[in-house]
């Protein structure tokens, strides 16, 4: 499994995982988050479906009119736009996995039954979700949290890597901003 974090400020939203993984077999270095234009993936579950949602759909551009838009206008343009993809792409499998999607510094869970959900301003998915939660929940009230939530969401993966055995290896950090620029690290 994996734990993979969502946090978001002000003018961006950051996006962490680690990289280990385990089912039948255990691979310590497999990276959870993947880059697509102005998008950044990372889902947990089912390895195929993971597989599927991170590459084999090519999302589309949010246009420019949405981009001027509150948050709330982005919720009908990814059901209609971006579930159908999803929907065709896994059609011959059971979505047994969460996806949290970014782009724009906006942060979007997907969960297993299509809906859309908001992961603002923060949300974790995979097996050390909950323990991640958990650390981001006390944080949020944190009078610095948009200047330093992308550190919260450091800690919060500390923390699942300390109390969830699935959770471990390198950390991947991006940031997504609402200009459509994406940064690792």
């Amino acid at each position: 499994m994996t734990t993979i974090i969502s946090t978001t400020g002000n003018n961006a939203t950051t996006i962490v995982a680690d990289r280990g993984i385990t089912s039948d077999l255990m691979h310590p270095d497999m990276p959870k988050l993947v880059e697509q234009n102005n998008w950044l993936i990372g889902v947990a579950g089912n390895a195929r479906v993971c597989d599927q949602l991170q590459y084999a759909i090519e999302y589309p551009k949010p246009p420019a009119e949405l981009l001027k838009k509150d948050y709330q206008d982005w919720f009908g343009w990814i059901v209609t736009k971006i579930i159908p993809l999803i929907s065709d792409t896994i059609k011959d499998a059971e979505m047994d996995a969460e996806c949290l999607l970014v782009t724009h510094g906006k942060s979007f869970l997907i969960s297993e039954n299509l809906s859309v959900l908001s992961a603002q301003p923060y949300w974790a998915i995979g097996s050390g979700a909950e323990l991640a939660l958990g650390a981001l929940a006390q944080s949020q009230y944190n009078p610095d949290w948009h200047k330093n939530h992308d550190l919260s969401a450091r800690r919060a993966i500390e923390v699942a890597s300390m109390h969830d055995p699935n959770t471990r290896g390198t950390i991947d950090v991006w940031h997504s901003h609402h200009t459509g620029k994406i940064i690792k690290g």
